[in-house]
């Protein structure tokens, strides 16, 4: 099984610019089911990801003695580039669910984008949809 069969297609995909603020994040996160976004530039190209780790890492130091405003201007004023994973492991549409997986125990990780020759971003594939993978019986043709 290929990495293309399983993957979250581009045009379901959430992004975001290294230089958008935290705050355009905010909403994704609380409203969206992703736990990361892709960060890419103009031509589609990836050069980052943030996780939902990542932005509450940033925030965690003065999530408990800031005020709202201040919590509020801190989102505002720090980019996504701050707190985004830069290089990525990617993997490609062609990739195996196994490469797939190895790569993810390999790295730690819990999401690899899928990209073209040129890191075009396709995709993005996670542990999860490694997971249901495996649990989805392949279809037999009847005989």
């Amino acid at each position: 099984m290929s990495i293309a069969q399983i993957m979250t297609h581009r045009n379901r995909l959430v992004t975001t610019a290294a230089d958008a603020s935290l705050a355009s994040l905010r909403e994704v996160f609380a409203k969206a089911r992703f736990q990361h976004v892709p960060v890419v530039d103009s031509s589609n190209r990836l050069v980052g990801i943030v996780s939902v780790k990542d932005y509450f890492r940033e925030l965690s130091p003065v999530m408990d003695s800031a005020t709202e405003p201040a919590v509020g201007l801190l989102i505002r004023s720090r980019k996504v580039h701050h707190v985004m994973v830069s290089p990525v492991f990617t993997i490609t549409d062609t990739s195996t669910v196994k490469q797939a997986a190895a790569l993810l125990l390999q790295h730690n990780i819990s999401c690899l984008p899928v990209v073209d020759g040129q890191k075009h971003l396709l995709g993005l594939v996670s542990w999860k949809d490694i997971l249901r993978a495996a649990l989805t019986k392949p279809v037999t043709p009847a005989g």
